[in-house]
């Protein structure tokens, strides 16, 4: 009970601090892959309060990193998100995740309660998760090999320390046509427009056979040059969600049917390139109860996790495929039903409520990870699940 007791007195001791940092963040709100400044400016803080910090964590991503401190034992992440939305900055809250995960981090080192626990808290900074699931890539590359168990909490409308979540697939597709004067010559042409249409087209007579919770989405990204040229090129991104990613590869070929109707229909040449995927989150379900057992003894009111309250996509699935992984959920909205992804909830990423909710979330982080590495049966409760029934939930 002491440790516990000084861990949350360490966050509100920092809390002045991290919600300062919060705020660089928001105001930074740089893309995927372009987060130099924020990156730098959490291995900064980090540093300064006493972390070891290697960065970049992997070569192929120069924003990522990884911030440790402790000694022998289990290794535990916590992770960091910390891109932007285009137009819309922080409107997923990011600036919150990575500032809940390194006050967690801090506040375990200033309490001494890892030194009295043993083992490491390891922050993990996670670039481009809203377009490129960088995670994947670190996963791939190594940089949760010696993880023990791995968390992250994410901004919402509701706490939970349960995820539903996606499955999804990215494809570009681009059609090659013949341009010719739309007035003059439009026989001449070989339309690529039409292309990307009957595309379209096909996707929405697709949906009409698709089974319960699939989503297919997407933008056209280039539809000609001039209006009156017949256009010789288009291009489209399109998402294939499902709650398995088994399900995703069968609508995927389906998919790839139409992109090639559309080439047959009009006369185009085409190009079908997957550009990104995030596996399904696998809630380590141990984890994710003593993640809602710790939110509540610092005040935090859980709600159970439906689908539908909302379901994306995250590549935090690919971390729960390979080791005991949770994706929680803060509410930073006050209960009320706002959307991520909306200038709405970029402004509750950045306001006195949600500020406090993040310090909250990081107690409970905090809680949890010390509950890990101080207790060996609960760590071996998530672990067993993990490799039993990963699944189940």
């Amino acid at each position: 009970m002491k440790n516990r007791a000084a861990i949350i007195e360490s966050v509100d001791l920092i809390s002045a601090d991290v919600v300062g940092l919060a705020k660089i963040i928001f105001e930074f709100s740089e893309l995927s892959y372009e987060e130099y400044k924020s990156a730098e400016t959490l291995m900064d803080f980090l540093k300064g309060k006493g972390f070891s910090v290697e960065s970049p964590a992997i070569e192929e991503l120069p924003t990522s990193f990884i911030a440790s401190y402790g000694s022998s034992g289990p290794r535990v992440a916590v992770m960091a998100e910390y891109d932007a939305l285009p137009e819309i900055g922080h409107a997923c809250g990011h600036n919150l995740i990575c500032t809940t995960s390194i006050a967690a981090a801090v506040a375990l080192k200033n309490s001494g309660a890892i030194d009295e626990a043993g083992g490491t808290v390891v922050v993990v900074g996670c670039p481009a998760e809203e377009r490129g699931g960088a995670k994947r890539v670190l996963v791939e590359k190594g940089v949760f090999d010696d993880m023990s168990a791995a968390l992250i909490i994410h901004p919402a409308s509701m706490s939970t320390g349960f995820d539903i979540s996606y499955a999804l697939k990215t494809f570009s597709v681009e059609y090659f046509g013949k341009a010719a004067h739309a007035a003059a010559d439009p026989a001449k042409g070989v339309n690529a427009l039409d292309a990307v249409i009957q595309m379209f087209n096909g996707i929405s007579a697709m949906r009409q056979q698709l089974p319960e919770k699939v989503r297919v989405h997407g933008i056209i990204t280039n539809g000609g040059q001039s209006f009156n040229t017949i256009p010789d090129y288009s291009s489209a991104e399109i998402g294939i969600r499902a709650l398995t990613m088994e399900e995703v590869d069968e609508v995927s070929e389906k998919f790839r049917r139409v992109v090639e109707a559309g080439a047959l229909a009009t006369g185009c040449e085409f190009l079908l390139k997957q550009t990104e995927q995030m596996e399904e989150v696998y809630v380590n379900v141990p984890i994710a109860r003593l993640l809602d057992k710790n939110f509540e003894s610092v005040g935090e009111e859980t709600t159970p996790r439906t689908y539908e309250q909302g379901v994306g996509s995250t590549d935090v699935g690919s971390v729960t495929h390979v080791l005991p992984a949770i994706q929680g959920y803060i509410d930073i909205t006050g209960g009320k039903d706002i959307p991520t992804h909306t200038k709405e909830f970029a402004s509750c990423a950045s306001s006195d409520y949600g500020y406090k909710a993040m310090l909250r979330a990081a107690k409970a982080m905090a809680l949890t990870v010390y509950d890990l590495l101080s207790d060996q049966s609960v760590l071996k409760e998530a672990v067993d699940y993990f490799e039993e029934r990963r699944k189940e939930f």
